[in-house]
């Protein structure tokens, strides 16, 4: 049989590779060895019409393209098990793939490598592939974009990381360089824009929406120019050896110190659902538009970058690097700075919420950890094992081990128990101390609704007339008294609400007359002697319709609202027309910055632009509809906004 023939019958055998396959390609073998072909040739003859029958299945861009990769990856291993082929051949086999697929393809394709990386360090393969499985992951990063495509370049470093050894000189920075390539391009001083400051009708919502409260940085060329020539430092940090460069380090560090001191952030906490990682974000370059800086000033991680670089340089300078230079050395003075700035680094991350103190010990562990590392390498890099046990260790008995028991088991024995496991000890107790969770809800200990003597006693009490209590000061003129009222008296009887042809036009005149008929009445059933209570609910039900008793809940609820103040408050806080005017003329066509503060959607704003034409005139409508609307319209809450937007002479005739 020729070569040619042998290779013929090879295609047609791969066209459906199978677990059968390797045996078929073994019959082959057999049956025709009498040419005089070499373990080496025979292999290097699969080795071929594998990889060029492979590469066509691919360029005809089949559909399932991932199963496709799939299927063969594990079809090449399974031959260099039976030495069937050579051991880089599965390598080769997904490097050829990637070569012809896009990067959308090559990302999904590349699960197969990830999941594979046990295979491909054993001895077998490890030796074999190392090289070219190196290579074909530097291919991919090359074709791929470090700022577009970062998750996919972190998965090749991360198998990488996992495929060679920790002791790999291959993956390591023996001569600790630096990547002099890494510039942070930023506006030089003649093409700094003076007029480029940030306006605060321009900060994104979602910041709006942070937890962290700070005060306004002005950010002029001065600091920006400062704050990001810094970056070159840590880019090459060599240059804070020279003394020029030295000089001007220290005082760009001490302004910038300075500057974070001077605007400290202050954490809220927020009664909300929302996540704390979908406030994280990750960016893998500085962006350094002067019109951001204000806000990068104002970010949590932002910050935490810059002075986690201040401490990674720090470290670098002071650090004993066997590639250094002999003339790269820091003189006392030059320590002692750098001790005072590292001081005040901890201050700062310390202070900056959330969680600053835990964050400050996770870079202290990982600074010490970066210390092993460095010496490590000024070792040369020794192979890492474990430590022989000590003689001690030895002598000393092996603990024994808890017996775990089955699964099965623990499940089966609670089944018949009638309750149920759920895997945590603390779980399930929880779970399972009542049969019927819903009737535990309405156990006696779950009824927080209190009783309708104790809630109304205090307020009866006040209604006498001989303690003399202000009416502002009385129960039934707090709002929040008399919500919880109503909502007490609709559980205890449908009476309260029945209608009536005499309307009431405040909820503390009613609550006022209710508690009385109540609490009168239950007071005089037991004066009588009477051996049980009359309950509110069946004294009520005796009577067919309630006199001049009428309770509409929405007007109600408004009721309870304009009674938080009493009446002298009210009218020594409200705005009059004649000040609104004033107002609105200072606003003028800022009126819709200052819709957007007061909480008003999108199309409320287009809504007064369409009735009104004038900037002075929706401005006017705007303090009028707010003035009428607002849950506590005070002057002291439109200053605050006013002053926040940047309309001081507005703010100025409120205050006056």
């Amino acid at each position: 049989m020729s070569v040619s023939k042998f290779r013929e019958e090879l295609k047609n055998i791969l066209k459906e590779p199978s677990t059968t396959t390797i045996t078929s390609i073994k019959k082959i073998v057999q049956e025709n060895n009498y040419f005089s072909l070499s373990d080496a040739d025979r292999r290097s003859i699969l080795d071929q019409v594998l990889r060029c029958y492979v590469l066509d299945i691919v360029l005809s861009k089949p559909s399932n393209l991932y199963d496709v990769c799939n299927m063969w990856t594990s079809f090449t291993i399974d031959l260099v098990r039976n030495e069937m082929c050579t051991a880089i051949m599965p390598v080769v086999i997904l490097s050829d793939m990637f070569d012809v697929t896009t990067m959308d393809v090559c990302e999904k394709m590349f699960d197969h490598v990830e999941s594979n990386v046990n295979v491909l360090k054993e001895p077998q393969f490890f030796m074999a592939c190392k090289n070219n499985l190196l290579r074909m992951c530097n291919d991919l990063l090359r074709r791929l974009s470090r700022s577009r495509n970062t998750v996919f370049c972190g998965r090749i470093l991360l198998f990488l990381a996992k495929f060679f050894p920790f002791s790999e000189r291959s993956g390591l920075n023996i001569v600790s360089e630096f990547n002099l390539e890494n510039v942070t391009e930023y506006l030089d001083e003649n093409h700094f824009d003076q007029t480029g400051d940030m306006q605060e009708d321009s900060i994104p919502e979602d910041e709006a929406k942070s937890d962290i409260i700070i005060e306004k940085v002005n950010v002029d060329k001065n600091l920006y120019l400062k704050f990001w020539s810094l970056q070159d430092y840590f880019r090459n940090p060599n240059q804070c050896y020279k003394a020029e460069h030295w000089k001007l380090f220290i005082s760009h560090t001490d302004f910038i110190f300075s500057t974070f001191q001077s605007h400290k952030l202050e954490h809220v906490n927020r009664m909300d659902n929302e996540s704390v990682e979908q406030n994280m974000h990750y960016f893998p370059k500085y962006l350094t538009n002067q019109k951001l800086l204000e806000l990068q000033l104002s970010d949590v991680n932002f910050r935490r970058y810059i002075l986690l670089q201040f401490l990674l340089l720090f470290q670098y300078l002071d650090a004993p690097v066997k590639f250094k230079l002999d003339n790269f050395k820091i003189k006392p003075e030059q320590q002692e700075w750098i001790k005072n700035s590292i001081t005040t680094i901890y201050e700062l991350i310390n202070n900056t919420p959330p969680d600053g103190v835990r964050f400050s010990e996770v870079v202290k562990n990982i600074l010490q950890r970066e210390e092993q590392w460095n010496k490590w390498k000024n070792d040369g890099c020794p192979e890492v094992t474990k430590r022989p046990p000590t003689s001690d260790q030895t002598d000393m008995p092996a603990p024994k081990r808890r017996l775990r028991r089955n699964l099965g088991d623990v499940i089966k024995n609670m089944t018949a128990n009638n309750k149920v496991f759920l895997g945590d000890p603390e779980l399930t107790k929880l779970w399972n101390l009542k049969p019927d969770n819903l009737e535990a809800c309405k156990g006696p200990e779950r009824d927080f609704l209190p009783s309708f003597d104790s809630f109304f006693q205090e307020a009866f009490e006040q209604l006498d007339p001989e303690l003399c209590i202000e009416n502002q000061y009385k129960k039934v003129n707090d709002g929040n008294f008399g919500w919880r009222a109503l909502r007490l008296l609709a559980r205890k009887s449908p009476h309260f609400f029945a209608q009536s042809n005499n309307p009431i036009h405040k909820l503390s005149e009613y609550l006022e007359n209710m508690i009385k008929k109540t609490m009168s009445k239950e007071k005089v059933s037991i004066n009588q002697g009477s051996d049980k209570r009359v309950s509110p609910n069946k004294e009520f039900k005796k009577e067919s319709v309630i006199e001049s008793e009428e309770v509409d809940i929405a007007e109600g609820i408004q009721d309870e609202n304009e009674n938080e103040n009493n009446i002298e408050v009210e009218d020594k806080n409200k705005i009059s027309k004649q000040i609104i005017d004033q107002v609105a003329a200072k606003i003028g066509e800022k009126w819709n910055v200052l819709a957007e503060k007061l909480g008003y959607q999108p199309d409320e704003i287009e809504f007064v632009k369409t009735i009104k034409t004038t900037p002075l005139d929706q401005a006017t409508y705007l303090l009028e509809v707010w003035v009428e609307d607002a849950e506590n319209p005070k002057p002291e809450n439109l200053i605050y906004i006013l002053e926040e937007i940047q309309l001081t002479e507005a703010a100025n005739i409120l205050k006056s």
